[in-house]
């Protein structure tokens, strides 16, 4: 499985890209809105789903940075195909640049890496 994550400032995009997503063959169990302040206060679950998926811990800590002020897309891609549509779509509909220092053209993030149930997040969607 792929997890690919976009980080919106915009709110709204978020919710578009969301909504494309789903109208366009992913199903909902496999993509997540987590809009900023939807978290408990206290509870660093934003901190924790990047950790968890980002073994360099300053990379981590730089995407729960821009994360935690925006609205967050994670889509759990079945196929390096998906993967690639996903982030062309996330990018398209305003993706914030979450490697400023590498020449990489896409923003949104492709990982390799499952994120177990408990650590998605799911803050707020209310396409479902």
């Amino acid at each position: 499985m792929i997890t690919v994550v976009g980080i919106f400032e915009n709110a709204e995009l978020a919710e578009e890209a969301s909504s494309y997503l789903l109208a366009n063959g992913l199903i909902s169990e496999n993509v997540d809105v987590h809009t900023h302040g939807t978290q408990p206060s206290g509870h660093d679950h934003i901190g924790n789903f990047f950790s968890q998926l980002v073994d360099d811990e300053n990379k981590a800590e730089h995407y729960a940075t821009l994360a935690r002020n925006g609205s967050i897309v994670t889509v759990h891609a079945q196929s390096p195909r998906e993967a690639q549509e996903a982030a062309d779509t996330l990018n398209n509909y305003g993706a914030i640049d979450l490697n400023a220092s590498d020449d990489s053209p896409s923003h949104s993030q492709m990982i390799e890496r499952i994120v177990a149930d408990d650590q998605r997040l799911r803050g707020s969607n209310p396409i479902r």
